[in-house]
């Protein structure tokens, strides 16, 4: 068995994964967020910090958020670069692999700033 001499399986897995994502969990936020929360449909505005943070206080899943947060940036680095090189602007390689280092460290920051 011959062994995978690049990363490009990742590299779209991470795309489609963030992409699958951004399109099931954003349009429900805006919609809970934007709507039924400031209408009153959820519960109250105003006690809605009190009832969402004992949530982010669970170490599992503020990995998860966390993760969501992730491969949707990846999704929105990696879309970028190719519409980029649809648009005819050859950036090459080392601006992709900024935009994952970008990625990268936004995600690690997230991860280490928001735990404790």
């Amino acid at each position: 068995m011959t062994k995978p001499n690049n990363l490009k399986p990742i590299y779209w897995l991470l795309f489609a994964a963030g992409g699958m994502i951004a399109a099931l969990v954003l349009p429900a936020l805006v919609v809970i967020l934007s709507w039924l929360l400031p209408f009153g449909v959820v519960g109250s505005a105003d006690t809605f910090y009190q009832t969402v943070s004992p949530l982010f206080q669970n170490g599992l899943f503020y990995l998860v958020v966390v993760a969501v947060l992730f491969v949707m940036l990846w999704h929105t680095a990696h879309r970028f670069y190719y519409v980029l090189h649809d648009l005819h602007i050859h950036v090459g390689i080392k601006t992709r692999y900024a935009l994952y280092a970008f990625v990268m460290v936004c995600g690690l920051w997230t991860l280490v700033a928001g735990w404790g």
